[in-house]
């Protein structure tokens, strides 16, 4: 069984066999700090930072657990203490073994990276700020620039089989919100996928079920009602 916890905004929290996976923490100075130390059950940890904004980055918190068995994988464009030792930066398009974990990343359409993520036979995506951007109002020129940008880092993991996807549905693109998820469903085999990055607007969901364009893989929306939410999968 495979354990993941919701945390706030786009942080998850996924616990495998032996690894606990922490992705893109943010805590909102405190008002989310719903990660329970004793879930990690003395399995090995692993923090992933996808990029530097605040959002996704909670610097105040993550490396409060620096003396625990933590490792910590961060993009770049990250600043953190120098004197750890527990870090592995990574650049986008690169692959990695940490540990017996195999992590690969694509170039987000914002700033940092996204992670695939192969632990105890379970392959995770987090997708960070990778995004279709496409903002209502913006130009033609910048919104097909991010199209192309999306789809061609989209393209470099069709082959791949994701048990858990982790996926912007941005409420501020409007209209637009469904782009990323959609073209990512219709593309890569993904058999759990949990809406992100809406900003607390937790009626993105049955926005994404009244939306015919889900039809085809809507079953496979996880329904996200708040933080702390556990799901066993």
């Amino acid at each position: 069984m495979t354990k993941v916890t919701y945390l706030h905004h786009s942080g998850f929290m996924v616990e495998t066999e032996k690894n606990c996976l922490v992705f893109d923490y943010y805590t909102d100075g405190g008002k989310f700090d719903n990660i329970d130390l004793s879930a990690f059950n003395g399995k090995n940890v692993f923090v992933f930072v996808s990029h530097f904004h605040q959002d996704h980055y909670d610097r105040n918190v993550i490396f409060k657990w620096k003396d625990m068995n933590v490792r910590y994988i961060l993009s770049k464009d990250c600043m953190y203490d120098k004197s750890l030792e527990n870090v592995t930066v990574v650049n986008a398009n690169k692959g990695y073994i940490i540990d017996g974990v195999a992590i690969e990343t694509l170039k987000s359409t914002d700033e940092g990276v996204a992670y695939i993520v192969h632990s105890d036979g379970i392959t995770i995506y987090h997708a960070g700020d990778l995004n279709w951007w496409h903002w209502n109002g913006e130009s033609d020129a910048f919104n097909n620039m991010i199209k192309k940008q999306y789809t061609s880092e989209i393209s470099k993991i069709k082959g791949v089989s994701i048990d858990i996807g982790f996926v912007p549905v941005d409420p501020r693109l409007e209209d637009k919100y469904i782009l990323a998820i959609d073209y990512l469903m219709q593309n890569v085999d993904i058999k759990h996928v949990f809406p992100m990055h809406f900003w607390q607007d937790y009626a993105i969901y049955n926005k994404l079920m009244g939306d015919p364009r889900t039809k085809e893989y809507r079953e496979r929306i996880e329904k996200i009602t708040k933080p702390g939410q556990v799901f066993k999968l």
